[in-house]
């Protein structure tokens, strides 16, 4: 599950429950193509706190979908993710070496509001 939080323009939020299907990745995507129509640069703000896991279709598939879309991550200027899991909090850091073309950082789950205003550029 997953639903869109109230964020600055130019700023997509999202929250995730603990799992997502792959009909809520096709809808993320859908959302964030939607976004890039209106703004040339997007920051994107993903509060995980909830999140798990995700069952190995709909990760398979969110892999297929991040490898179609690699042309989107120089549209990104910021990228925080709110976890205080420790293997997506060592992804979040691992795709912040991969993509200089944006900035990634993680927040811990204490510091979820300070996350969002360095997203929107606070």
């Amino acid at each position: 599950m997953y639903e869109r939080i109230e964020t600055q323009p130019g700023t997509i939020g999202i929250r995730l429950g603990e799992t997502l299907s792959v009909d809520e990745i096709n809808r993320l995507y859908a959302d964030t193509a939607d976004a890039l129509k209106a703004h040339e640069k997007l920051n994107y703000y993903v509060d995980a706190r909830a999140w798990s896991h995700t069952g190995l279709d709909a990760g398979l598939h969110s892999l297929k979908m991040r490898l179609a879309h690699l042309d989107w991550f120089h549209r990104f200027a910021r990228v925080a993710v709110v976890t205080d899991n420790a293997l997506l909090n060592g992804a979040v850091r691992l795709l912040d070496l991969l993509t200089p073309m944006m900035d990634v950082r993680a927040f811990g789950a204490s510091d979820a509001e300070a996350g969002l205003r360095w997203c929107e550029g606070g």
